[in-house]
């Protein structure tokens, strides 16, 4: 998902018994979090979808690993009706115990195939909205409504390959995560499969029904790129004529691209862009303003990391926003220069007067919601965390720790305890003290300015950094009478001819100003 300053307002805000279905007003359960050991390594799940009510049909069949003692798989699902569950093709019983749909293990083994079958209109998760007279049908799941589709562990820690098979009337068309395999024609209807190969977190599972214009073009050899836009808009992929050499750079940075295609989906949803494994939605109010591609690119960021290297825990969430952030700007500094990518790393780290009333630590010490701990804390103040730590450790030592974040984590979950010490471990560096202040402590570090317009002198000094800042290449932007001056940190003063008091920021640190 895109970070704050290139989105929409985002919107932030059961399980069964067999043949009951849950209100739309029940109150929101906990936060689901699987027990200890519970692995889903597949979705194979089908799915009947009348576009103009957005009742379905569906069955999901998950491949589940789990310790052999377990006797109960709570499973998340929403407002929907559930016929049958099988496990390993036995019918088991299944009750009703804080939000959960808790399926009955035999026991004594360590792997399962688990099937629900379930119908109704769900109360999240699918949505249908209308572009310039367009209607379009989509599912949105970030942080859990995928629930409202598809039972299953959803939780960012257990990605699992998938495959959909969706079901629709004829004179509809679908995309949907992976890469289409298939279309047959039912008499009124057509049949759409898609299997995705890499494994992905269930929040990144997707799919949309219109009438698109798609245009495809082909990266290499092998790897398709399609844009699914929307009629009115379908002269606008050239805004997205970029897209392949995004992938190039972030390929040749971080490693191999992990899917066999890459799609972009104009939807008319809340957000700016949601990172679907290997079909990103984009809102459809982006074309015509300028801010397609920036979405885009970090859309397309995200495949590396949230999509594919995923997050240990919510509070995590750093290393999928704040990563996507920053390496949406590595991409502008590749693509268009140094300038252009200083302009980004300025906007990162402005503070406004919303966002020090809103200001948290980074990564919480205990549990988050993602649905309250969502801001622009993990997507900016994680951005400026890794420029901080690409000054701290050069560029040669700070990309190669990313590659090998990426070649040891993808498909698994990653840590922000586990991703300093992979730093530390390509660099040579106790990264303990910078990961205290910049990660674990609410309060920034302030950068304290005096101007003396009697002597033309600007100075400052940082305070509360505990010196992780000391002799880093870290840039300030002053500004005085519609001049800009880049002077480095470490200066501690400049000499400006002006009457006007200057305005300073900070290029990518992130310091409170006084």
């Amino acid at each position: 998902m895109p970070p704050g300053e290139t989105q929409m307002l985002r919107r932030i805000g059961l399980v069964l018994l067999v043949g009951v279905s849950v209100a739309a007003c029940r109150p929101r359960p906990a936060v689901y979090v699987p027990p200890p050991g519970v692995d889903v390594v597949h979705y194979d799940v089908t799915l009947d979808l009348q576009p103009e009510t957005l009742y379905l049909n569906g069955r999901a069949r998950l491949e589940v690993r789990h310790p052999d003692t377990l006797t109960q798989l709570p499973l998340a699902l929403r407002g929907l009706e559930v016929d049958t569950v099988r496990v390993d093709e036995r019918i088991v019983p299944v009750r009703l115990a804080d939000g959960r749909l808790l399926v009955s293990l035999p026991g004594g083994q360590a792997r399962s195939r688990v099937e629900v079958v379930y119908r109704g209109e769900s109360d999240e998760g699918v949505y249908a909205g209308e572009h310039e007279g367009q209607r379009i049908v989509y599912s949105d799941a970030w942080p859990d409504r995928v629930r409202g589709w598809l039972p299953g562990v959803h939780h960012p820690s257990d990605p699992a390959t998938f495959e959909l098979t969706l079901t629709v009337p004829r004179g509809h068309e679908a995309v949907a995560t992976g890469v289409p395999v298939g279309v047959d024609t039912l008499g009124d209807g057509l049949r759409y499969r898609w299997r995705l190969g890499a494994p992905a977190p269930t929040y990144s599972y997707a799919f949309a029904v219109s009438d698109f214009a798609v245009t495809t073009t082909t990266l290499g050899d092998t790897l398709p790129v399609r844009y699914y836009l929307l009629a009115p808009d379908s002269a606008e992929a050239a805004e997205l004529r970029r897209t392949p050499e995004v992938l190039t750079y972030f390929s040749e940075r971080l490693g191999p691209y992990p899917f066999a295609q890459y799609a972009t989906v104009q939807v008319p949803f809340a957000w700016g862009g949601m990172e679907n494994a290997s079909a990103s939605f984009l809102n459809a109010d982006l074309f015509g303003t300028g801010r397609a591609e920036e979405t885009q690119v970090h859309e397309i960021a995200h495949q590396w990391f949230g999509t594919h290297v995923v997050l240990a825990d919510w509070r995590d969430l750093w290393l999928s926003e704040g990563m996507a952030t920053y390496l949406t700007t590595l991409f502008y500094e590749h693509a268009d220069g140094l300038d252009a990518a200083r302009a980004r790393w300025v906007e990162m780290a402005r503070l406004s007067e919303d966002d020090l009333a809103s200001l948290t630590e980074l990564v919480p010490r205990g549990p988050v919601d993602p649905n309250t701990y969502f801001s622009w804390v993990p997507y900016r103040r994680g951005g400026c965390v890794l420029h901080l730590l690409r000054r701290r450790l050069g560029d040669d030592a700070f990309f190669a720790a990313l590659r090998r974040a990426y070649q040891t984590y993808r498909g698994r979950p990653l840590s922000t305890e586990a991703f300093r010490v992979l730093l530390e471990q390509e660099s040579g560096r106790d990264l303990t003290g910078v990961f205290d202040v910049w990660v674990y402590r609410r309060e920034l570090p302030v950068l304290r300015t005096q101007w003396r317009p009697q002597r033309d002198r600007l100075t400052w000094q940082v305070e509360g950094d505990e010196r992780t800042l000391l002799g880093l290449p870290v840039l300030l932007e002053i500004v005085q009478d519609g001049r800009t001056h880049l002077v480095p940190l470490t200066e501690g003063g400049v000499t400006l001819p002006g009457d006007t008091p200057p305005r300073v920021r900070p290029v990518g640190i992130m310091l409170r100003v006084e």
